[in-house]
């Protein structure tokens, strides 16, 4: 496998606590060969970097670590009028746009998405696996969790009828591998980054990248073509922190399993979970030599629905 795909993480000035956690694992357990990338996702990229740079920044010193903004990116997105409701909102658009157009910078063969709420628990090199020289992994699930609405708009966008996506078992969550030529196609099939940017926005009630990705791959009978099956190398996940048996499934299960290389936990679950719950994480990370900085981040912490 090429010894250059990065990792690519999508992040905004809500999220550095996050991002945070995310580098200290970086330092600690990804490969030193592994290129990271970072997009910041912010019209005013100022407080975002005023922050990085105390706090996080030397965390990549042992890594080659390329930064860009959303000015990199020729999108349609400064037209788009904000939402009173939910400030979030075309934030939340943008980044799932940003993570298919990074293939437009970049000139490996893939690359491996994350969001800032994903972190390493145990060292990782996806470079180690024996894929051919063209191939990605992808993770199998048997589950299929997002609205069927979505899956079947995108599949009349793109003009085919698939089977039900169940029957596929691809993975749509983070980590996920991207094939860079695939993501290229993809949006050149709206004429360029802008025009795609513009149809991404307006094309579905309910967006996923994830989910658009997969019916790409499945309508060009490139699931095998580009992608190889491996272990599931990601688990568990803290979604809301709703229930408290939410939480202990989530800290029992940590690190349990050897595959399973990277955890991820919502922003919404660090928001929600109560102090004795926070408490008991910080003192498993600790097992994992990681240190979670979310105390103001939980005092702030709106949970708005997008």
């Amino acid at each position: 496998m090429h010894k250059n795909i990065p990792i690519i993480t999508v992040t905004c000035t809500r999220d550095l606590p996050l991002l945070e956690l995310q580098a200290q694992s970086i330092n600690l357990y990804l490969d030193k060969n592994c290129p990271v990338w970072i997009i910041v996702n912010e019209e005013n990229t100022a407080p975002w970097f005023d922050y990085f740079n105390k706090h996080i920044k030397d965390y990549y010193n042992n890594h080659n670590l390329s930064i860009l903004t959303l000015h990199d990116f020729d999108g349609e997105w400064f037209h788009w009028t904000p939402n009173a409701i939910n400030p979030w909102a075309i934030g939340w658009e943008t980044q799932q746009i940003l993570k298919l157009a990074i293939a437009t910078k970049i000139s490996s063969v893939g690359y491996l998405v994350l969001d800032s709420q994903n972190f390493l628990i145990k060292s990782w090199s996806h470079n180690n696996f024996d894929l051919d020289e063209y191939k990605v992994p992808y993770r199998k699930s048997s589950v299929f969790s997002m609205p069927i609405e979505i899956w079947n708009q995108y599949a009349k966008w793109l003009d085919f009828r698939p089977r039900p996506p169940n029957r596929y078992g691809i993975s749509i969550t983070t980590p996920m591998f991207l094939h860079t030529d695939l993501v290229k196609g993809l949006i050149d099939l709206k004429g360029g980054l802008r025009a795609f940017s513009k149809w991404f926005k307006f094309a579905t009630n309910i967006k996923s990248e994830f989910i658009l990705y997969a019916l790409w791959v499945i309508k060009n009978n490139a699931l095998e073509k580009c992608h190889q099956q491996i272990d599931d190398y990601a688990s568990p996940y803290l979604r809301d922190c709703n229930t408290a048996e939410e939480f202990t499934a989530f800290i029992n299960f940590l690190g349990v399993h050897d595959p399973h290389r990277w955890a991820s936990i919502n922003h919404r679950a660090w928001g929600n979970m109560t102090a004795d719950q926070y408490n008991q994480l910080c003192i498993k990370l600790k097992d994992y030599n990681l240190t979670p900085n979310f105390d103001s981040y939980r005092k702030e912490y709106i949970d708005l629905k997008f």
